[in-house]
This record gives C-alpha cells, structure tokens and sequence, in this order.
C-alpha cells in the first residue's frame, strides 16, 4: 500500500463526522485516500457523503496536516493497516462493516493466524477466572491466538493466560493505542507486555476521545478477527453478548460457558445454551466444533491440583450415579456452589455429567 494513502487516509479518519462506512465509501470511490483528500465539494457528493460530513471535511482540510499527524504515529510506533493491503486480516474483511483504517502496535502478522475471541463479565467470579484460564490454555497450546477486549475481569485474564503460555495475545481498544490513551489505565502494564508476544489493535486515530459507544462498536472487530466467540461469564446485559451477537451475523461459531443458575454473571451465557451457542467443557470442544486436528494436550486443566472444596466433594462421589439433590445434602453445602465445584470438576474430566442431576467419578 502506498504510503501517500496511509498518510491522508490516517488524517480523513480524525475526522469525526466520517465512520467508518463513509471512510470505507470514500476510499472505493476514489481508488486511494490522497485522491479523496484532493477531491472537492460535488466529488464527495458523488461519493455518497452527506452535506454536514462534507462541510466537516473541507473545515478539517484546513486545519488538519496529514504529514505531521503521520510524524505522531511513527514516534508512537503505530503501525496503519489499510483495508485490502497484504497484511490486513483476511477474516475481517469479509465482515459487513469492516474498519478501512486498522491501527497496530507489535506484530501484524498474527492479525492472519487462526484466532479465537474470549470475552465475558468485568465482575469475574473465581469459577470464571479458572474456566478462563483452563480453556485458553488449552488453546493457545494447540496454536490458537486469543482475541479480547483489555477490559479488567474475564477478558484481562484471558489475555494474561495466552500470555503465560507463550501464547500470541490480540487485545482490541476501544481508544487510540499510543500509550497516554490506553484503556483502562488498570491494565497498562499487561498492554505492554502484549504488544511484545502479539499486538494491540484499534480503528481510532490519535488524538481520538474515548467514548461510551466506542466498546460496543469495538466489539464487531474482536468477533471479526476470529473464527468464533467464547463467552465465559456474562449477564443478560452484558457487552460480551453484542460480541457474541457480532459473531453469530458473521456467521462464525459461538461458544459459552455454563454456569449456575444462581450466578448473575451466567445468566447471558445459560442464555446463549438455550439459544444454540455450543456448551464449552473444555479447549476440545473447542477445537473439535472448528474442526482442527488437536496437537497438544488440550486438557490444560489436568496439571491443577483440586482445591480442597473439590477434593471433598469428589469423597461424596463414586463409580455409581449419585443425584445432586443427594450430593448436596451429603456435603452440605449450598446448591449454587455445589453446582459450580461441579461443573469445574466435569471440565477437569475428573466426573462426568450423566443428565438427570446424576454425576460419577472417573479417576
């Protein structure tokens, strides 16, 4: 890609009348951002621009210089992908909105490698963050990249996961990506350490405010890199269902999580269940619905220890089916924690669901 489009396609993004969908019209319509730069009142007309956007661009000309805001991102160290060009994720380009203008800190080239989105619930239960843990590790050890949003809770764990398995972290912003910008500023250390291993992606330009409507337009671009979503935790209301909705118009695969009954932060993802999205008990599941050959061990799960709740409820357990309604008087304990050590142990393969409330013990 010429870098001439680069420089004045990168200055027509700050202009905050122009989406993406007139920034993605203008650069058909002209063949190159320089050509829609140069262009004049009835051309942007011709090009399907509204009289407010084209009055607000012949304002910013004026004002803006293309070859000094260049000049920020090269200090900043952004690399600027334009749709089309070589190293432009392939999957996102066949969405219906992609983003003309990507921006990119660390390696591009993972941009085009099989990805995953994992995204739930800021408010991560410890369940959450131990399923989040288990199945992406059994990901990224069978070459997975890990797609999310940097926001604390599920999706920060799910980045710090991929991380601690030499993983290959994609984290998408909802604000530009230089450094005084990133958010939230919690995880700034853990966006450093990404764009060393992968990278951090954003549409916005410097200098761009970070808005409330940003994150859920974000979205469409974490379930636009990837082949699926997992949902790990959410609830009814939460941003990771428009991500999971984004994927589901896009016609990739969804995936969730189940949780308790009792669990604000599994009511999306039980919600989802019901609606089709395939029940996840471990990466295989995973792996086996995108149809990959599994190289490694997916089951990461098997080199944790139990905890001591897990351990005393696998006592009450036997080779023979045993009710929950029987396991929970027996271990007395309350229903919605019993059915999370559950689940959690069915995901370690250490018992196994029989259907009707009955539960064995494999090992």
């Amino acid at each position: 890609m010429e870098l001439q489009t680069k420089i004045y396609g990168n200055a027509l993004n700050q202009i905050v009348e122009l989406g993406p969908i007139s920034l993605m019209r203008l650069f058909k319509y002209f063949s190159d951002f320089k050509s829609a730069w140069d262009a004049g009142a009835k051309d942007y007309a011709s090009a399907g621009l509204s009289s407010k956007q084209i009055s607000a661009v012949i304002a910013a000309k004026a004002r803006l210089s293309p070859e000094h805001s260049w000049q920020q991102m090269e200090r900043a160290k952004i690399n600027m992908l334009v749709a089309g060009e070589k190293d432009y994720p392939s999957l996102l380009l066949e969405t219906a909105a992609p983003p003309p203008i990507l921006y990119v800190r660390g390696d591009v080239k993972i941009l085009n490698r099989l990805a995953l989105a994992v995204v739930g619930t800021r408010k991560m239960s410890l369940y959450g963050k131990r399923a989040a843990q288990e199945i992406v590790a059994g990901l990224v050890v069978n070459n997975i990249s890990i797609v999310s949003g940097l926001a604390y809770g599920i999706d920060a764990e799910a980045l710090i996961t991929t991380l601690n398995n030499q993983g290959r972290p994609i984290a998408v912003l909802a604000s530009p990506i230089d450094n005084p910008s990133i958010s939230p500023r919690v995880n700034y250390n853990l966006a450093q350490k990404i764009i060393e291993s992968g990278c951090l992606v954003s549409e916005y330009p410097l200098g761009a405010a970070v808005q409330k409507q940003n994150f859920p337009i974000r979205n469409r671009i974490i379930a636009g890199l990837s082949a699926g979503t997992l949902v790990i935790e959410a609830d009814i209301e939460s941003g990771a269902l428009i991500t999971a909705k984004y994927a589901l118009d896009q016609n990739r695969d969804v995936f969730a999580i189940p949780g308790s009954i009792f669990s604000p932060v599994s009511r999306g993802t039980n919600e989802l269940i019901k609606q089709g999205a395939k029940l996840v008990g471990s990466s295989f599941d995973i792996i086996e619905a995108l149809n990959l050959d599994a190289v490694a061990e997916t089951a990461a799960t098997l080199s944790l220890e139990e905890t001591e709740d897990e351990r005393f409820v696998i006592e009450y357990l036997s080779h023979e089916p045993t009710h929950i309604d029987d396991l929970i008087r027996r271990v007395n304990r309350q229903t919605g924690k019993v059915n999370a050590i559950l689940t959690v142990l069915e995901m370690k393969g250490r018992i196994k669901n029989l259907g009707g409330g009955n539960y064995v013990k494999l090992r």
